[in-house]
C-alpha cells in the first residue's frame, strides 16, 4: 500500500469512528481530504506524517483567518493522534501551533440595513447559471434571520421537515450532532407555504437544479453579491452567520423594551437557538446597546458569575 493510500485509508476510518459516536465530519472532510492530497502528493515515499508536511500544508493552504487555520490545526491533530492509536508514528501538532485569534465581532445591522438588504434579496435577478435564487434568497435568509437558524441548518431541511400547517421545523443533527425543534412566526410560515407551491414536489426545502442540497459556498456567494447590491456602506464586511447574531441581539433588545426580566428569559433562548452551554447566549448581552445595557431588567452581578471566565468561542 503506497503512502497516500494509507493516509486515505487511515481519513476514511477515523471519519467512520467520529460518525459513529456522534460527531459531525464536514469540516474534518475538508481540511483532511486536502492535507492527505497534500502528503500524498508532495510526499509519496515517506511512511508517516512529518512535523515538515504538516507546516508545509499550513503555509499552503489558503485560510481566510487564524480561527479557520486554528479549526484545520486541531483537526489534524485528531487525525494524527488516531494514527498513533492505531500504533504508527505520526506527528501530532502540540500546543505551539494554537493560535490565539481574537473573537470576530459580529455584525449587528441596523433598522435601516436590514430593510435595505431584504429589500435587495426581494430584487435579486434571475441567473442562468444559478436556478431559481430569485426565488431561493428571500426565504432562505428570512429563516436564517426570524429563526435565527445557523446558515448549514436550512440548507439541510428536508421537505418533511418543515410542517407549513403549524410552522414547525425540525433541525436535524445540527451542531454537536442534536436534534431540536423551533416554530416560525406567521408571516414566515405564509411566505414558505408560497415558496414550497411555487418550488414543487422535491426532497430538500432549498434544493439545487441537480437535486442536492445547496452548498455553504453558494448561500455565502449570494449574501455577498446581495451585500454588494445593496449599496450599502461598508462598515465591515458582513456574514451570512451575522443574521443569526442580529437575530439573538434583537430578540433581547425587544424583550427589555417590553419590561420582561431578560435573565428569566435567556434559557428559552438559549434553546430556541440551539446553544450547548448558556454562557454563549450569554455573550450577546454584551452586544446590545449602550442604552440597553443600564437596564435594570439585567442582573449583572449574576451575569458576571455565570459568564466569567469563559474563554471559548463556539461560532453558534
Amino acid at each position: 500500500m503506497s503512502f497516500s493510500e494509507e493516509l486515505m485509508s487511515d481519513f476514511e476510518a477515523m471519519l467512520k469512528m467520529r460518525t459513529a459516536i456522534g460527531f459531525s465530519v464536514e469540516a474534518d472532510r475538508v481540511y483532511l481530504s486536502s492535507f492527505v492530497l497534500f502528503c500524498g502528493n508532495n510526499y509519496p515515499d515517506s511512511s508517516a506524517v512529518t512535523r515538515e508536511m504538516v507546516d508545509n500544508w499550513l503555509k499552503e493552504y489558503p485560510f481566510k483567518a487564524a480561527k479557520t487555520q486554528l479549526n484545520a490545526i486541531g483537526i489534524i491533530r485528531h487525525f494524527t493522534s488516531f494514527q498513533n492509536a492505531l500504533g504508527k508514528e505520526a506527528f501530532v501538532p502540540d500546543e505551539d501551533y494554537t493560535i490565539h485569534a481574537p473573537r470576530y465581532r459580529p455584525y449587528i445591522f441596523t433598522d435601516a440595513e436590514l430593510s435595505t438588504l431584504f429589500t435587495t434579496f426581494d430584487t435579486l435577478p434571475p441567473r442562468y447559471n444559478s436556478p431559481s435564487r430569485e426565488y431561493i434568497v428571500p426565504v432562505f435568509f428570512r429563516l436564517m434571520y426570524c429563526c435565527g437558524m445557523r446558515p448549514g441548518e436550512p440548507r439541510r431541511l428536508k421537505c418533511d421537515d418543515v410542517n407549513l400547517d403549524n410552522g414547525d421545523i425540525y433541525i436535524r443533527k445540527t451542531k454537536r450532532n442534536k436534534d431540536r425543534h423551533i416554530v416560525m412566526s406567521e408571516d414566515v410560515r405564509k411566505l414558505c407555504v408560497q415558496y414550497d407551491r411555487m418550488m414543487g414536489e422535491r426532497q430538500w426545502f432549498f434544493q439545487r437544479w441537480n437535486g442536492d442540497p445547496l452548498e455553504n459556498q453558494w448561500v455565502r456567494s449570494q449574501f455577498s453579491i446581495c451585500w454588494n447590491r445593496s449599496g450599502l456602506e461598508k462598515r465591515q464586511n458582513p456574514r451570512p452567520y451575522d443574521l443569526r447574531h442580529c437575530f439573538a441581539t434583537r430578540t433581547m433588545m425587544r424583550w427589555i423594551d417590553e419590561g420582561r426580566d431578560i435573565m428569566a428569559m435567556l434559557p428559552y433562548l438559549s434553546a430556541y437557538m440551539g446553544h450547548a452551554k448558556f454562557s454563549y447566549t450569554l455573550y450577546y448581552v454584551h452586544l446590545l446597546p449602550d442604552r440597553l445595557l443600564k437596564s435594570a431588567n439585567i442582573d449583572w452581578e449574576q451575569f458576571h458569575e455565570i459568564y466569567k471566565g469563559e474563554k471559548e468561542n463556539e461560532e453558534d
